[in-house]
């Protein structure tokens, strides 16, 4: 099949309280102006960025934009894994971000503003990175979701269920996800879980457990701080049982980087992490609501080619490298 050397744009208009509908006009023009060659498609309702992304590779195309947030890079994600017709490390993503929380193109380095965005899909600094792979359980039926940047287990998948819902009542802004924070918070309980890393087993009372590829998640959290998307290993933040106000109290952490000296929290790395618990836990992967426990992570090492940012660096990776 002949491939084309033109960019395959995917749009959710709905990404960000519909930021991506108001903005799309201004970034399609930027695009033009820049002289980037693209064809694009709006997304109608969920899931359909996993469709247009089969599509696009069916068309011949190995290089996609993503606009719009986290939530529709994950779904392209998926459609580039589902497909059979290339390997994933043979397209190139791009990601103009749109989102409330556009935790992903933090990691990366990549500019704030639409117009450096663009210039960075135009200079064309790659890397390869890594990608999980999540087992899961839905109405007692085995699923699996491939996820991008991060995902979280226990109180952080019931913040962003809260968040979630909030969004499909009509309800917009990044206040929604610290709305949802402090709600939960007043009503959620510790789960006792087993935890197994590369077969080293944990087990108690566990608050939350945070899987990384990328160093953040929530809009902006440092859950993660070590996590290097290119290492071939998830970075795992577990929090134990721990009190409501010392939650509160240690809330500034999240955000400096400095979790991980709490005494109620440690870090690990692995490539393989299960989970089980009882009762069952909550899971969320890229901000997205999926099933309940027993999981199985598995991590995906340099499985597909994305766009960095010009202060993006792999240094202080051995393997990682960064192609111009």
């Amino acid at each position: 099949m002949e491939t084309s050397s033109c960019w395959y744009t995917i749009v959710n208009p709905e990404a960000g309280g519909r930021r991506g509908h108001k903005d799309w006009p201004k970034i399609e023009f930027l695009l033009n102006e820049m002289g980037v060659s693209f064809q694009h498609a709006l997304t109608q309702r969920k899931y359909h960025a996993v469709e247009l992304a089969v599509s696009a590779i069916r068309q011949g195309f190995r290089k996609i934009i993503v606009v719009g947030g986290d939530g529709t890079l994950n779904e392209v994600i998926n459609g580039i894994f589902i497909q059979k017709i290339c390997n994933p490390s043979d397209i190139t993503i791009g990601v103009i971000g749109v989102g409330t929380g556009n935790d992903w193109q933090r990691t990366f380095s990549l500019p704030s503003n639409y117009k450096g965005k663009i210039l960075a899909i135009k200079k064309g600094r790659t890397i390869l990175q890594d990608i999980g792979k999540a087992d899961f359980f839905e109405a007692r039926i085995k699923q699996s979701r491939y996820f991008a940047n991060a995902a979280g287990v226990g109180f952080d998948a019931k913040v962003a269920m809260a968040t979630n819902r909030l969004k499909e009542s009509g309800r917009r802004g990044k206040i929604l996800y610290f709305f949802s924070l402090l709600k939960t918070l007043y009503h959620y309980r510790s789960t006792m879980a087993k935890i197994s890393i590369d077969g080293h087993e944990l087990s108690g009372k566990i608050f939350s457990a945070t899987l990384g590829i990328g160093k953040y998640n929530g809009g902006g959290m440092l859950q993660v701080p070590n996590a290097l998307p290119d290492d071939g290993l998830f970075d795992i933040t577990i929090i134990n049982k721990i009190r409501r106000i010392n939650v509160l109290r240690n809330f500034f952490k999240l955000y400096n980087g400095s979790i991980l000296k709490h005494p109620r929290i440690f870090g690990y790395q692995g490539k393989s992490i299960t989970v089980s618990s009882k009762p069952p836990l909550s899971l969320e992967a890229d901000g997205e609501s999926l099933g309940t426990s027993p999981f199985t992570f598995s991590i995906v090492p340099q499985s597909i080619r994305v766009i960095v940012g010009a202060d993006f660096t792999s240094v202080d990776n051995p393997i990682g490298k960064i192609f111009n």
